[in-house]
Order: C-alpha cells, then sequence, then structure tokens
C-alpha cells in the first residue's frame, strides 16, 4: 500500500493509528480483537490489518512523524538562523 498525505492529514492519521489500544487487543481472545478496520477517508483507503501489521503500520506512522519533525528542526536551523553556523 502506498499513500500521500498532506500534513494536517497525516498528523490526524498518525493521532488515529496511535489511539488504538493495542495492549488491550493483544490481551483479547475474541475474534475481534485480532483485526482493526484502518481508514483515510481523505484518501479512500480502508484497510483491515492485523496486530502485527497495526504494529508495524504505527513504528512506521511515527518513524515518519520523527524524520518530518528532525527535517523541519533542520531547516529551521540552518535557514532562519545562520549566525548559529
Amino acid at each position: 500500500m502506498q499513500a500521500s498525505f498532506r500534513i494536517q492529514d497525516f498528523l490526524t492519521f498518525r493521532r488515529f493509528i496511535n489511539n488504538i489500544d493495542i495492549h488491550s487487543k493483544i490481551f483479547d481472545l475474541s475474534d475481534e480483537s485480532d483485526y482493526e478496520f484502518v481508514e483515510a477517508p481523505q484518501l479512500n483507503i480502508n484497510h483491515k490489518l492485523t496486530l502485527c501489521e497495526l504494529i508495524q503500520l504505527r513504528e512506521l506512522v511515527n518513524g515518519t512523524h520523527f524524520a518530518i519533525e528532525l527535517n523541519s528542526l533542520l531547516h529551521q536551523l540552518l535557514f532562519s538562523e545562520p549566525e548559529l553556523v
């Protein structure tokens, strides 16, 4: 799956992914807790993910967020404050 997000949509999607309580799903023995429906309506994405896929998606989304924040910080330091370099 490949998806392109605007930054605001990405942050909303990240919040949605991070609000899923994986810990309770792991210890819940019902069949419904083995999967989670992940939606991004602005991109017409609807997927049924297993818990393993959900954990991997969460790691990917949080890693992407870290890279965006790092890029923003570097851009700010390199181009906004030339006297510090």
